[in-house]
């Protein structure tokens, strides 16, 4: 009779750190280095960044944090934590709830939106002038529009 083989002992650690069959498939949840999954939408933790960018430009994660979770908290009925905004853009929460998924996708959109009024205006007021000095300026009527499109943007 052949002599027992020692069996390794089986723990939930040893369980959870072997492979399941569905672990050479990729992964929807895990973004690729642009943030987005394989079904092409940005993942919370690129768009908070994305967010952040565009509140404050390259300042440290912690400045911008709580810049963050103010415009979190606009498109959101729920206090949405600092924890909870760091938690997000560190990519360390697990679960997104749906009101914060769409504060996420509202305040980005409105970051996004605001951004391109700023450099439509822009643009509209570098096509004046470069207009003025080729001699074809603007109506009374245009040179308002353009005016108050600066205006807007300023305010």
């Amino acid at each position: 009779m052949p002599a027992p083989v020692a069996k390794r002992q089986e723990t939930v650690a040893n369980r959870l750190e072997t492979l399941s069959s569905n672990d050479n498939l990729p992964n929807a949840s895990q973004g690729n280095a642009a943030g987005k999954t394989e079904y092409g939408v940005s993942s919370p933790q690129a768009m908070l960044r994305e967010l952040g960018e565009l509140i404050a430009g390259r300042q440290p994660a912690k400045v911008l944090y709580p810049l963050i979770a103010t415009d979190l908290r606009r498109f959101s009925s729920d206090d949405i934590t600092l924890r909870r905004v760091r938690a997000i853009f560190n990519g360390e929460a697990t679960r997104l709830w749906d009101d914060e998924a769409m504060a996420i996708r509202m305040a980005l959109s409105h970051r996004r939106n605001a951004k391109a009024r700023r450099d439509f205006a822009r643009a509209a007021a570098e096509m004046e002038k470069k207009l003025a000095e080729n001699g074809m300026p603007l109506s009374a009527d245009q040179h308002r529009v353009v005016q108050a499109l600066a205006a807007e943007v300023a305010a």
